[in-house]
């Protein structure tokens, strides 16, 4: 592909009669508007041609000319004509195969579209036709473009387009000179309507207007407000109301043209015309009727009931009206409302139970309306089994591995709405070796474990029945989970027992609530040399401050948490300004506080006694812990945003064993953290990581966190999706909430105020991420620039950067699914 985009210039066409070889569109003079969006009004068919990273060349219009110019029209006709054949044969076969068929049909299709283009499927897909341009055509896109200007409130802006011959090349630019002027703005802003509700209605709804004084004349704005007075008519009874009913005009208190352009600004005046007969009538529901079936039923006498005056239909009583009815949000009598229509269906849906909800409206006279709900139940039980084979790799080790998990879901089995979920999994994996102590970097390793959840639309303990919480899709959540394992190094068996609600509060806010949060993990090291090698190793590093080992002790973690976060960022716009916060808290081992002797559970030891072994004694932690996530991004043009992240932790372990459980310790270092470093390598302080003899960084757990990062993004090409390029920063460390009392660590390890600030690690490099719309992958370069490991005075190492392989400060790639933050 390097090879052909290097002849990009040849296999040409000759351009068609009149028409011009377009290279680039050019845009001059704009000051205000950005040139993402003057490119957008520019028709598909008059838009250049795609240059790989911006070189001057276009390989796929030389792949598109080179299919055309090999095109064998006798060839894929034989071929269409065969095809057709055999399809004709296929289909006087009895019990032939629909899938098949279909496979054939969808092949001569593209024959034929072959044959009509001249071009085979294959160059078409990867190639694209060369842009041309007529001089009538560059100035019909001017004038797009200041009708375009006239709407956004430059109301004298004025574009002229001409087209420029590059050099002895048959190719040209089209230069767009543009003369933007001054703005037009709003001066006061009216609202004339005769009718005595819709008027009350505007004057009770100011503050919600998208237009006020000062504004630019900017049509969509306009518009936006004209659909903003259609919803509020329509959810205030006006059923047959739309916003063709309402015109728009500017002028002002003298009524001179002349001053409006002298001014630069004038009264916008919208105006609410009333039908041709009569005027605009409130609506207001007499029968509202609510019906659930289910479809693979034979049920032929449904159960009516009447609660509060909404009918229910449903096919027995296995369907809860206890819970439905709170969610219903419109009534007989109720003026009409599409919100509420709207909203009830949201709710319905939210449940998880029914395939859709929609609804249909009659009229039934001049001022009633008929409304009805269809919710089809879901089925009852979904069964699925997935089995599957996997490869690991890593350092020269390779492990084949399989597993098969089942699931089973559950609707409504207990008549309340729940959702059931089992699943059962067994497989023999490869698993890398989290301290690499050998050359086997990879062993196998037998998993068999079992999970139960269910899940209500209520939120337990409370029952709450006002409008407000139901609004707030309420869920509470009970799990509980089983595994059972055989690594190298002994066995490990984890129960796990969690229950928990959640609350949409708004929109983009949802709240996370676990009222517990347990799990109890009992190892056994095998009496092997891999078993005690690996127990010394984890000893040996428990020692130094690095408590990895207490992830693979007995222990028991009992904790209450909440969780908030707020998340208004739109995967569909990615350089939309938008704000992402999480606020975590926990209280782990409270518990302990009430026991006889404050260490340990006697029910915990009893239901789940310890075998012997070199550690016979099950760790409790105590703790309290809480983080801070806030991330922002910044739109600066359709193309390009910057983003920053701040990330604050802090967890204080006062148990007696001055520890946390590592899976809730703080880690830096990574794709989604500072990127110059290696997952979890960063830390913590200024104390060099621990590594094995081996030399493999051993991750490093911390108490506390500090971390932030800033980065450019930009879409620079399009290809099979967007290709898009950053630049970032990144800086943080973690530290220990306690002293640690060796050499190595004493006063390098804990957070202390007065150092704390000299022992930020920075970093900074590149990244390229391809953005395929549902899948974003993403591809970074981090590069050390300050590491706090080294003496203070020695700590800047950019100017130690080599592209050497394996070197101390080189490249660091980090793959990634998503954006950093």
């Amino acid at each position: 592909m390097a090879g052909l985009s290097l002849f990009s210039c040849k296999n040409n066409i000759p351009p068609p009669q009149n028409k011009l070889l377009l290279w680039k569109n050019q845009f001059k003079g704009q000051e205000k508007v950005f040139k993402e969006e003057l490119e957008l009004i520019i028709p598909f068919a008059q838009r250049e041609n795609s240059k790989p990273f911006s070189l001057p060349i276009t390989p796929r219009v030389w792949w598109y000319n080179f299919g055309q110019n090999n095109f064998d029209s006798l060839k894929t006709a034989r071929r269409w004509a065969n095809k057709k054949l055999a399809l004709e044969r296929l289909k006087s076969e009895e019990g032939y195969s629909l899938k098949k068929a279909a496979k054939w049909e969808r092949k001569m299709e593209r024959y034929e579209t072959a044959l009509e283009n001249k071009i085979s499927w294959f160059y078409a897909n990867i190639g694209e036709p060369q842009v041309y341009i007529s001089p009538e055509d560059v100035q019909e896109t001017a004038s797009r473009i200041q009708k375009y200007l006239f709407d956004r409130g430059f109301r004298d802006a004025q574009v002229a387009g001409d087209t420029i011959r590059l050099g002895k090349k048959q190719r040209y630019n089209v230069r767009y000179q543009i003369q933007e002027g001054d703005l037009y703005r709003i001066d006061s802003l009216f609202y004339v309507v005769n009718h005595p509700v819709m008027d009350s209605l505007l004057q009770a709804d100011v503050k919600n207007r998208l237009l006020k004084s000062g504004d630019p004349l900017h049509h969509q704005q306009v518009e936006a407000e004209k659909l903003r007075l259609e919803q509020l008519f329509k959810n205030n009874g006006f059923y047959s109301f739309n916003n063709r009913y309402i015109t728009y005009g500017v002028t002002n208190y003298e009524q001179s043209e002349e001053l409006f352009k002298e001014r630069k600004e004038g009264n916008l005046q919208l105006q609410i015309l009333n039908p041709v007969l009569g005027s605009h009538k409130q609506y207001y529901l007499r029968d509202v009727i609510f019906k659930t079936f289910d479809p693979n039923s034979k049920n032929s006498r449904p159960d009516t009931t009447v609660i509060r005056g909404v009918k229910f239909i449903r096919p027995d009583h296995s369907v809860p009206l206890s819970l439905i009815r709170n969610r219903i949000f419109t009534k007989p009598g109720d003026l009409f409302s599409n919100a509420a229509i709207y909203e009830t269906q949201r709710q319905i849906s939210l449940f998880n139970q029914f395939s859709f909800a929609s609804s249909q409206l009659k009229v039934v006279d001049s001022t009633h309306l008929d409304l009805e709900y269809f919710a089809p139940v879901q089925e009852r039980f979904t069964f699925g089994i997935s089995p599957g084979i996997n490869n690991i790799y890593t350092d020269g080790n390779s492990f084949f591995g399989f597993g098969v998990p089942v699931s089973l879901s559950m609707r409504n089995v207990l008549r309340k709405l729940e959702i059931i979920e089992l699943g059962v999994r067994g497989s023999y994996e490869g698993q890398p070796t989290p301290i690499r102590t050998s050359e086997n970097a990879i062993r196998g390793s037998l998993e068999l474990g079992g999970n139960l959840n269910i899940t209500l639309p209520v939120l337990f303990p409370f029952h709450p029945k006002g409008r407000r919480v139901n609004l707030m899709n309420p869920r509470t959540t009970f799990g509980i989970g089983y595994n059972y394992s055989e690594p190298f190094w002994g066995t490990r068996t984890n129960f796990k027992l969690t229950a928990g609600n959640s609350l949409q509060l708004n929109k983009y806010a949802i709240l996370y609530m676990n009222f517990l949060d347990a799990y109890l993990i009992n190892t056994s090291y095998s009496n092997n040399a891999s078993g005690r090698e690996f127990y010394r190793t984890l000893d040996s590093l428990q020692r130094i401050g690095n408590n990895l080992k207490v992830t693979f002790d007995p222990q028991f973690v009992s904790s209450i948490n909440a969780n908030y976060v707020y998340n208004n960022q739109d995967p569909s716009k990615p350089f939309s300004t938008s704000t992402f916060f999480r606020f975590f808290i926990e209280s782990a081992g409270t518990v302990l506080n009430f026991t006889k002797d404050k260490e340990r559970i006697g029910l915990v030891e009893d239901l789940f006694p310890m075998s012997a072994g070199p550690d016979s004694v099950r760790a409790y932690f105590q703790f309290l812990k809480f983080n801070a996530d806030y991330r922002r991004s910044i739109n600066l043009s359709p193309k390009s945003s910057y983003a920053f992240r701040v990330n604050l932790g802090v967890a204080n372990p006062y148990g007696k064993n001055k520890a946390i459980p590592y899976d809730k310790s703080f880690f830096v270092g990574g794709s989604n953290s500072i990127r110059a470093w290696a997952p979890r390598s960063l830390g913590t302080g200024s104390s060099a990581s621990d590594t094995t003899a081996v030399g493999n960084t051993i991750p490093q757990p911390g108490d506390i966190l500090l971390e932030g990062s800033i980065e450019y993004r930009r879409n620079i090409i399009r290809f099979a999706g967007n290709i898009q390029l950053a630049l970032f920063m990144d800086a943080g460390n973690v530290w220990k909430w306690h002293q640690i009392n060796i050499p190595e660590r004493y006063n390098k390890s804990n957070f202390d105020f007065g150092r704390f600030y000299k022992e930020i690690a920075v970093g900074t490099g590149f990244g390229v991420r391809w953005d395929l719309g549902f899948f974003l992958f993403r591809f970074d370069w981090g590069i050390k620039v300050v590491d706090p490991s080294r003496e203070e005075g020695d700590r800047f190492v950019l100017d130690k950067f080599s592209l050497r392989r394996r070197a101390p400060y080189g490249l660091n790639l980090n793959f990634g699914i998503g954006y950093p933050f």
